[in-house]
């Protein structure tokens, strides 16, 4: 059965529709087969843990006692959380606790010798917080085992020694909810007189806050299994997440709670309460409670609105000595919760009213502005955070937004201060510095962003929110816009982001960064050779493709850019290209270009310099341009970092794509002319092995020519697929009459750069000094975002077969050649309807090589067409 189906029929087991009342379609998705509908209902409330009497599973399943212990089974089986929401059936009724249920589990891991990292990440912390047992003692605990012998297993006694006998979950929260669980005479008989009073004081009165009694009595109770803890959550509660501890990153187990979590965490916004929360999710608000009473329990999550932990002397208090001496309350004055949890509806009501009375001291101005900046980043930047030894307080903070996938303005203060903590002074060369060097300038750049007045961000409250753009890409689209839109005005995001990384689109607000997942693939670096007319020679060959040798445009290189589809491109030296190439294409796309020459080809290769040059030089351009930038005082004869904002290809760059409303920059590469232009090399090497393949990209500003179908020149590639004669296009020389030397344009990426310091001061300057987020300027950065998008959607649609109008599913791949003819109608206009986007699952396949044939001056009886 496929999704769609699925989701067709959870939504009538959500809404408690029997087989009788279900319509002939629904029931035709199960064959007409009741027994089948059976076993689907029962296997959809198993895998989520319904409670029996509230739901569906009742009237299928009598037996209620058979149905919890499938559903404890199971989870446990599958390594699930433990379903606290249904605490008090599995504790009371069937005396299974958090730490009988963890202890089964970590003994089959044990058993079965199964790596700690099979645990998911909220299990694992569960299991830390319940037994004590992270990877360490984990790992500890096996080495004793193995060292008796490979015998240990059969043993009764001999792994169950090693591992706690009774809970070490604490004291808990003294807002927390304390339950009588399952209590016999003998327990009655071993408990300590304060004990016994406890208990006798929650048969009698009910379940009580944990603050309310003595704190090493429910301490020992709890460990006890005798009591049980539940987390209120209401409805108008508020919500916020400090930086992570104790969080274990092992794996994701992909169960819809476990997803719940992760799709909650990032959506979670301490100035809204849980009911709004869940309105922008849509997702069920009982559903919302559950997850926030679990990272409560975990400690990933705290209450702003929770009673303070103070003596009230003119009143007396109802807390317990104990707890007011050994713990004191930051958190605002509010009125607490007496009883009640997420899922627990005879507690809700009694709680629901002192929290709402609580939230009226806290509610915000809604005359003044509520929104935030987001800046948008990828994992590439936490990486460096926590690989790069920075400090144990910066790691905690790069977990948090990796993990969490979002840093409050609220959290900004402290990440900030840990950031400050950084010194180049202090680390090593190599990879170290250039991880203290992306602190250093992520500092600079959030201090830049951050409650600035200078950026005059219509409708913000001048707060900024760190955003993980995969995690927001986990979101169905129509959630992520929501909650976009509800809570920043425009989104910043960090450059370059990697590839492996699908942007974060939105209309509203505004991104300055890429807006379409086009953006970061190989198209748009064809798009802006094309645009720009030059560029470095590329080779884009689709999947499947098989290379018997390489292509002669290569063969005067000393290293090749290999840039396997969705993946950062990486240097491979030609004697070693051949095989890697091969091997890359059997999963993907990949576009290769020529990274640097070799000075033994044609001779010794010399810059006008007289210097030799066989390796690339990039120079990196900030844009938006100043107007002053845009003309040289003197003539330019040596390009540099001081005048390259002055080469004929940046100013083409800027004005074509109207970069003037944007922010990032462009790089430009060096590459020796005396091989890559010469008639001579060109003709032994681009020449030859661009004239077999399927389309040819031109420069914008060629004329056409046509090809000549007579010419036997072999192909260099064996490709499965043939393709008709095409027209291909002469690119000529720049128009610009003064000298451009061998600089070219290699990659353009939007946003802001924080790789390198200068770079990113200077772009942040032209930021400020354009007003670029003043509202005016946002008006036109959406115009001119639109229209580039649109663009290069058309310059897409131009190498696509015409075959008829379908969606668009994902980043689009080349599917067969068509002519090399120009684009030259950019009107703000829909892509072309008649594309067709050769899908299998989430990718469109490429059919036929595409080429830039890179330096200009050649031959135009060169482009041919077997």
């Amino acid at each position: 059965m496929d999704d769609v189906s699925e989701r067709e029929l959870e939504k009538f087991i959500v809404k408690q529709i029997g087989w009788d009342k279900l319509p002939p379609a629904t029931k035709a998705l199960v064959e007409n087969s009741k027994a089948k509908w059976k076993q689907h209902v029962i296997r959809y409330s198993i895998k989520h843990q319904l409670r029996w009497k509230n739901n569906l599973i009742r009237t299928l399943v009598a037996d209620e006692r058979n149905y919890y212990q499938e559903i404890v089974r199971i989870s446990r089986l599958n390594y699930m959380l433990f379903p606290y929401h249904i605490s008090d059936v599995l504790t009371k009724g069937l005396r299974i606790t958090p730490f009988k249920y963890y202890l089964e589990m970590m003994t089959e891991v044990m058993t079965s010798e199964k790596s700690y990292d099979s645990l998911p990440n909220f299990t694992a912390a569960d299991c830390v917080r319940v037994l004590a047992i992270g990877r360490n003692q984990f790992i500890d605990i096996m080495n004793r085992c193995r060292a008796k012998g490979f015998l240990w297993k059969k043993r009764a006694n001999g792994l169950r020694n090693l591992l706690p006998a009774r809970s070490v979950e604490g004291e808990g929260e003294y807002w927390w909810v304390v339950h009588l669980g399952f209590v016999s005479e003998e327990d009655i008989k071993n408990s300590s007189d304060m004990e016994h009073a406890t208990i006798d004081l929650l048969i009698d009165r009910g379940p009580r806050q944990a603050g309310e009694l003595d704190k090493e009595t429910v301490k020992s109770l709890v460990s006890r299994g005798l009591i049980y803890f539940q987390v209120p959550v209401n409805n108008q509660d508020q919500i916020m997440v400090p930086p992570l501890e104790g969080f274990v990153m092992n794996r994701v187990l992909g169960d819809y709670f476990e997803n719940l979590l992760y799709k909650i965490f990032v959506s979670i916004d301490e100035r809204s309460t849980v009911q709004q929360l869940a309105e922008v999710l849509q997702v069920d608000v009982e559903s919302v409670k559950q997850a926030i009473s679990m990272y409560c329990r975990l400690g990933f999550a705290k209450k702003k609105n929770v009673e303070p932990l103070v003596e009230n002397s003119e009143n007396g208090t109802k807390w317990h000595a104990s707890w007011l001496k050994s713990s004191t309350s930051t958190s605002k004055p509010a009125s607490a919760p007496t009883t009640g949890e997420a899922g627990d509806s005879n507690a809700e009501d009694a709680s629901a009213q002192s929290s709402e009375e609580g939230l009226l001291e806290d509610k915000q101005d809604p005359e003044l502005p509520q929104k935030r900046i987001g800046f948008l980043f990828d994992s590439l930047l936490t990486a460096f955070l926590m690989m790069g030894n920075l400090g144990a307080g910066l790691k905690t903070h790069a977990v948090t937004m990796f993990e969490v996938g979002k840093l409050a303005d609220e959290a900004l203060d402290d990440f900030l201060a840990e950031l400050a903590k950084v010194s180049l002074d202090e680390v090593g060369e190599g990879e170290a510095k250039r991880y203290a060097e992306h602190a250093i300038t992520l500092a600079h750049t959030l201090t830049f962003l951050r409650h600035n007045p200078a950026l005059q961000v219509p409708d913000s409250d001048g707060g900024l929110d760190l955003l993980r753009c995969e995690r927001l890409n986990s979101l169905d689209d129509a959630t992520k816009l929501r909650i976009l839109h509800k809570n920043y005005s425009v989104l910043i995001c960090m450059a370059p982001i990697s590839a492996e990384v699908a942007p974060v689109a939105s209309c509203i607000p505004p991104v300055y960064g890429p807006t379409l997942a086009e953006f970061n693939s190989p198209w748009f670096k064809l798009f802006t050779y094309h645009v720009a007319g030059d560029g470095p020679v590329s080779l884009l060959l689709p999947k499947g493709t098989r290379l018997r040798k390489i292509p002669p445009a290569f063969m005067a290189c000393e290293k090749v850019s290999v840039c396997a589809w969705d993946h950062d491109a990486y240097i491979v030296s030609r004697s070693q290209l051949l095989p890697i190439l091969n091997d890359a294409l059997l999963a993907a796309p990949v576009l290769i270009q020529a990274h640097s020459y070799s000075k033994n080809t044609h001779g010794s290769s010399k810059t006008h310099t007289g210097v030799k040059n066989t390796a690339l030089h990039t120079i990196d351009v900030g844009f938006p341009i100043d107007p002053s930038e845009e003309e040289p005082l003197d003539i330019i004869t040596e390009y540099n970092e001081d005048n390259m904002q002055f080469h004929p290809t940046v100013q083409r760059l800027h004005s074509e794509m109207g970069l003037e409303h944007m922010c990032g920059f462009i790089r430009m590469v060096r590459i020796d002319t005396s091989v890559r232009g010469s008639s001579k090399g060109m003709s032994l090497g681009a020449s030859q092995a661009l004239s077999g393949v399927g389309s040819i990209i031109p420069s914008r500003t060629s004329t056409p020519i046509p090809q000549y179908p007579g010419s036997a020149v072999p192909s260099t590639v064996a490709s499965p697929y043939t393709t008709p004669y095409a027209t291909v296009t002469q690119a000529t020389m720049h128009t610009a009459n003064r000298y451009t030397g061998d600089w070219v344009p290699l990659e353009v990426h939007f946003g802001l750069p924080i790789f390198n310091t200068k770079l990113n001061r200077q772009v942040m300057d032209k930021i400020r000094d354009r007003q670029l987020f003043g509202e005016e300027a946002l008006r036109h950065h959406s115009k001119q975002s639109r229209v580039l998008a649109l663009r290069l959607l058309d310059f897409i649609a131009t190498y696509q077969t015409a075959s008829g109008p379908v969606p668009h599913p994902a980043t689009p791949l080349p599917s067969v050649s068509t002519s090399g003819s120009t684009v030259e109608d950019f009107a703000l206009q829909e892509a072309a309807p008649d594309v067709r986007w050769l899908v299998e699952g989430l990718i469109v396949l490429p059919a036929t090589e595409i080429a830039f044939p890179g330096h200009s001056n050649i031959p135009a009886a060169l482009y041919r067409k077997i």
